[in-house]
């Protein structure tokens, strides 16, 4: 090995693993080929390619939802190894249209249920919004859990960003299943009663600090999620 390359691989050593992951996942996050030209530099920056926490946390946001023309070999490969090592994004991508897209169900849940479990808060409020097209025992839990969220200072500001991404979503997919195309669940019995007594809630402002109902909150929330379905009249 050249005297240069010896002192590269002996720098890189230095770096403690966690980072060194850490930067070839951005790497991979950028450009799959950047990436596959790190592995074939030296052994040492390929095994640290290779490393699954590379797939863990890398960025999934240069691929589509739902790609409309084939992908290439390399582009397969990797997302298959994203799946193998359990990345979130990707998890949660497919309970998405699974569930929105194809109505299953169960495949849904299982997927979502996964990346939440890996810490996906995406994939915890869309499993609120399933529960909250469920039946009464299941919707009081998504009621629940979504509102609890919604009300704690650490969650609020996650929330909207999972609600505009899954509305971004929305927007690329198919949505087909009829349950939440054409039944609209209603959380609260006496949302005209509080609207009166705490102001009617808008979809034009993502400000609803003024809700103490736990219901109303989800109400509001699905209103959202509404307004972006096809053949949603509401």
């Amino acid at each position: 090995m050249h005297k240069n390359a010896k002192r590269v691989v002996s720098t890189i050593r230095t770096i403690p693993i966690e980072l060194a992951s850490d930067i070839m996942a951005r790497v991979a996050s950028n450009s799959l080929t950047d990436i596959a030209n790190v592995k074939l530099s030296n052994k040492v920056l390929n095994e640290i390619a290779e490393d699954p926490y590379v797939y863990q946390n890398v960025s999934l946001q240069k691929f589509p939802v739902v790609p409309w023309n084939p992908l290439s070999e390399e582009e397969n490969a990797f997302l298959n190894k994203c799946s193998e090592f359990r990345n979130p994004e990707l998890l949660y991508r497919r309970g998405v249209v699974d569930y929105f897209s194809r109505n299953q169900l169960d495949s849904a849940f299982k997927w979502l249920k996964n990346a939440a479990s890996l810490g996906h808060i995406g994939a915890l409020y869309v499993i609120c919004i399933i529960l909250l097209f469920s039946d009464d025992q299941f919707k009081q839990r998504g009621i629940n859990i979504l509102s609890a969220m919604k009300k704690s200072r650490e969650f609020r500001r996650k929330l909207k960003y999972c609600r505009r991404n899954l509305i971004k979503i929305l927007r690329m997919i198919w949505v087909k299943n009829s349950l939440i195309i054409n039944h609209r669940p209603i959380c609260c019995a006496q949302k005209d009663q509080h609207a009166r007594k705490e102001g009617w809630p808008s979809t034009k402002s993502e400000e609803e600090d003024n809700m103490t109902c736990d219901a109303c909150i989800c109400d509001t929330e699905l209103a959202f999620i509404f307004c972006v379905l096809p053949c949603a009249q509401y």
